[in-house]
């Protein structure tokens, strides 16, 4: 399999990866999406950033003014806690054993109580070391994935310290994504990637929080991209290839586009259809 390309920053450093996988990550993705992006905005809004793919390729061209965000507080917490002190974090991590007996004595302790730079070391090493590398949460927000046993390094410093770089004079927050959009103006641009409409399967996961994304919310998020619309802000939207989907974004431009999900524990369906819908 070929090595993913090596991305430079202005400065001539190397690009983060995603040093956190999560669900429906657009990694295979983000430089397809980036081609349909508009060629000139002031800020980028990303209201739910999850393992960040897409704003770290664009973050190897030039800086980008951010806001970046999720509902999920850990998440959030852990991207700033790399920002601040992604040499802490590496050492720290570097004290956590890769045992079933240590991941479920960590798994079971409150991650809150922990100061910033180990808060984030904790969830990178579940990440890492839990089955398929899935977050999932049950209804009281505890973490449960089951120990995975792989055999793999924890973190990449060159990665942490990237990732620290393109973070600085980011904006990033922790709210439900109809906030996030509060001060959006005409100038900027949105690229939203919610929970998925359910397709069945491993793709229907959808518990990243406490609370789950339902057809309510999707609902309600299809009527803020016509606000958005109506606003005169520019957005585009990955979703799965849906008969609901399609209903609630009639009258945009929908596309179809394939898609990879490595989280899916059946290999024959990892590869499934996607839309990418936009306003412009």
């Amino acid at each position: 399999m070929p090595r993913p390309k090596t991305y430079r920053l202005a400065d001539g450093t190397a690009a983060p990866r995603p040093f956190l996988k999560w669900a429906g990550g657009k990694q295979a993705l983000a430089a397809a999406l980036q081609k349909r992006f508009p060629d000139r905005f002031d800020r980028y809004f990303e209201p739910f950033l999850g393992g960040g793919s897409v704003f770290f390729a664009l973050a190897s061209g030039n800086p980008v003014r951010a806001v970046l965000a999720d509902e999920n507080p850990w998440l959030i917490d852990t991207y700033r806690g790399v920002r601040s002190a992604w040499r802490r974090v590496a050492a720290t991590l570097d004290t956590l054993p890769n045992t079933k007996a240590d991941y479920y004595r960590l798994r079971a302790e409150d991650p809150a109580g922990l100061p910033l730079h180990a808060r984030a070391a904790r969830l990178i090493y579940l990440n890492k070391t839990c089955f398929r590398g899935l977050f999932r949460v049950n209804r009281a927000g505890r973490f449960n994935v089951p120990y995975g046993a792989y055999d793999r390094r924890l973190y990449d410093p060159n990665d942490l310290a990237a990732t620290a770089r393109v973070l600085r004079g980011v904006d990033l927050r922790c709210a439900d994504f109809e906030s996030v959009l509060d001060d959006v103006t005409p100038k900027d641009f949105v690229y939203l990637d919610p929970p998925y409409v359910k397709l069945g399967g491993h793709a229907d996961f959808n518990r990243y929080t406490k609370g789950q994304f339902r057809e309510p919310d999707h609902d309600r998020f299809a009527a803020l991209c016509r606000d958005l619309d109506r606003a005169h802000v520019r957005w585009l939207v990955s979703q799965s290839d849906t008969p609901l989907v399609r209903k609630l974004f009639r009258g945009f431009r929908i596309q179809r586009i394939d898609a990879r999900r490595e989280i899916n524990l059946d290999a024959t369906r990892r590869n499934v259809g996607e839309v990418v819908v936009q306003n412009y």
